[in-house]
């Protein structure tokens, strides 16, 4: 981090080792503890699930963001489905509604799953040249950044696909269909044209590419608003 991330508190010396460590075993801790007390003994599983595959995706001595598949995996449960799954189960407890399942909770589970794979495969790709430097492994730097983009790019347009034709397929009235089907259209046209303006060979460009999938990516949840 102190050579690809300075910004970042340990990294740029605002903030010391322990006081970090303080920091997440405080959280680590009150977080279960509301969770807890609060809430259905199921949305703590699955809180706890989140929390244990967040751990070991960072903390020593496992740390599964050293392996794409695992690092993969992981993002994709805890953003796509825990994430999504339960805030709408923490809200309608907290509203006291009865538990259904919804075809738009079912859909943006998916959705999501699908763009949150796809950020794990691309989370190097800002990294890549410190990475080629110290000569450490990753997808990006055995792949190369192109043939990594062009994959992206293509599983986000099918993803896009994807929603357009859950919307024309559903049982009227499921969705409404403008945001729905022409909102995602629209979002996967400004995904196309944000692939053509990327220059592999220039770090600037690559992550102003890796920025435009996190804008996609927060704009879904806008557009899930609407839905």
């Amino acid at each position: 981090d102190v050579q690809k991330k300075p910004f970042l508190p340990v990294a740029s010396g605002e903030m010391s080792e322990k006081a970090a460590w303080v920091a997440v075993g405080a959280s680590g801790i009150i977080g279960p503890a509301i969770v807890y007390n609060c809430f259905p003994l199921l949305l703590f599983k699955l809180y706890m699930l989140g929390w244990t595959l967040g751990a070991i995706y960072s903390v020593p001595p496992i740390r599964t963001k050293r392996n794409a598949l695992a690092a993969g995996l992981t993002i994709a449960t805890v953003r796509g489905f825990l994430l999504n799954f339960g805030v709408y189960y923490a809200v309608k407890d907290a509203l006291g509604a009865p538990f259904s399942w919804s075809p738009k909770v079912s859909f943006i589970a998916r959705f999501m799953t699908a763009f949150a794979t796809v950020i794990a495969v691309t989370k190097d790709l800002p990294d890549v040249e410190g990475d080629r430097a110290f000569n450490i492994s990753t997808l990006a730097t055995k792949v190369g950044v192109s043939k990594i983009a062009k994959g992206a790019t293509l599983c986000l347009f099918l993803n896009y696909v994807h929603a357009v034709a859950t919307g024309v397929l559903a049982k009227a009235g499921t969705f409404n269909l403008i945001p729905m089907v022409g909102g995602h259209a629209a979002l996967a046209t400004v995904l196309l044209a944000r692939f053509r303006q990327l220059e592999p060979e220039k770090l600037a460009s690559i992550k102003t590419y890796y920025k435009h999938i996190w804008d996609l990516f927060y704009l879904e949840y806008v557009l899930y608003t609407l839905i």
